[in-house]
């Protein structure tokens, strides 16, 4: 008879991924339960109406960069729009990029602002990039146990350690969430792209 090999894995190992799995879990549903307002009264809060049009953004400028240059369509660019506010963050190769990039963002109907966040040089790597979805996962739950910080308002974005945050908040909350967020460990920067009730928004450090 063959004798069965089993192949131990190691102990911190299965915790990581045990911790990663709960943390996403309980960033997503915080997010999918709280970002959306079916009532008309609070505009702090987007209607589901304005959710799917943000994702038709999100889409639509994607699109663009595959349809442009070969460069900008290989590059590393990630979208995120939150009330028609588009946040470009990830690395291209040289300065012409990063601009064409925000001229096709702008372009795009329903565009209300754009904040160009891209880095010129090389690409990060797949550790990278899972580490900053883990670090986003782990400042939206940080923001859950924050009695000053509302996630449904703010959405997490990381690239390369840096955490963006948008939303529509008001200053004092948007202060609390930046304080919150740069307590999180592994966290480089904190980069506040709020929309401030009846105020342009703006894009502070």
């Amino acid at each position: 008879m063959r004798s069965r090999q089993w192949t131990a894995r190691p102990r911190h190992a299965v915790t990581s991924a045990r911790a990663l799995l709960v943390a996403v879990g309980t960033l997503a549903a915080a997010g999918l339960a709280g970002c959306v307002s079916l009532g008309g009264d609070d505009l702090t809060l987007r209607t589901p109406g304005e959710v799917v049009e943000d994702e038709r953004i999100e889409r639509l400028v994607r699109q663009r960069f595959k349809a442009g240059d070969s460069r900008l369509a290989a590059s590393n660019i990630n979208v995120q729009s939150y009330h028609g506010i588009v946040l470009l963050t990830g690395q291209v190769e040289d300065p012409a990029l990063r601009a064409q990039a925000e001229r096709l963002v702008g372009e795009a109907p329903n565009v209300r602002k754009t904040h160009n966040e891209i880095q010129v040089g090389g690409a990060t790597n797949f550790v990278t990039r899972a580490n900053d979805k883990l670090l986003a996962a782990k400042v939206g739950s940080r923001f859950i146990a924050d009695k000053e910080v509302d996630l449904a308002r703010i959405k997490v974005v990381a690239e390369n350690g840096v955490i963006y945050l948008l939303g529509v908040v008001d200053r004092q909350q948007a202060a609390a969430a930046a304080e919150a967020a740069r307590t999180v460990f592994g966290v480089r920067k904190v980069v506040k792209v709020f929309d401030y009730p009846a105020q342009t928004a703006g894009t502070e450090p």
